[in-house]
């Protein structure tokens, strides 16, 4: 990482690093939580979920102040990381048990399920997060002066791919495809209204950003 002669990092390459990080702990956060569902009212997602937005915001981010080639990769890199993590839990489970068996059947049901989630994680991920970027990009290279239409647009296209597409694979069989088509409905209105609320902050870095790389 590049550092100024007083020692300090770039500040371009902090708002970057913190971008990329938030972005990457946001989708595996998403997987290890997403065994447990809630329910609110009518609407019903994995609790992991919940932070499925921030990795859409860093999306956005990203896509507009670098481009799609470089979301892509940021994409392809949170997912490395996540696989990580799935064989970590893995091992995690095959190491001979001294806690006791409460211990090992939690360790089981919480990271037992990764590897499906993972593989529907990566799927929707390379449609839904592909999407998204795609779509942030082609607006703004038509020239679309609304931020706001943008990112909220790209979200709701994005958002509902990744979500009927993830819900499909790793919830097929364990529940009616109609509680799953309603579940990714839901989280796609859930995560539209989270990125409506936090889009202040969106603004707020897309334009930090740009003004420190010129």
């Amino acid at each position: 990482m590049e550092r100024n002669k007083d020692n300090t990092i770039d500040k371009s390459l902090k708002y970057r690093l913190y971008l990329w990080s938030f972005y990457s702990v946001s989708i595996v956060m998403k997987n290890i939580f997403a065994t447990k569902t809630f329910k609110i009212g009518p609407m019903q997602a994995p609790t992991g979920y919940i932070f499925e937005p921030i990795s859409f915001i860093a999306q956005d981010v990203e896509t507009e102040t670098k481009g799609y080639k470089s979301a892509k990769v940021m994409i392809i890199l949170g997912f490395v990381l996540n696989l990580i993590v799935a064989l970590a839990g893995q091992l995690a489970i095959l190491l001979p048990n001294a806690s006791g068996p409460t211990i090992q059947s939690s360790f089981e049901v919480i990271l037992g399920n990764m590897p499906r989630l993972f593989v529907a994680s990566l799927t929707a991920y390379l449609v839904g997060g592909t999407l998204n970027s795609k779509i942030m990009d082609n607006l703004r290279k038509r020239n679309d002066n609304s931020l706001f239409f943008r990112a909220i647009t790209s979200t709701i296209v994005g958002q509902f791919a990744d979500n009927i597409i993830f819900t499909t694979l790793a919830f097929a069989g364990t529940m009616p495809y109609g509680q799953i088509v309603s579940m990714s409905l839901s989280m796609t209105v859930l995560e539209t209204l989270y990125e409506i609320v936090f889009y202040p902050i969106t603004k707020f870095t897309i334009t930090k950003i740009k003004e420190i790389e010129g």
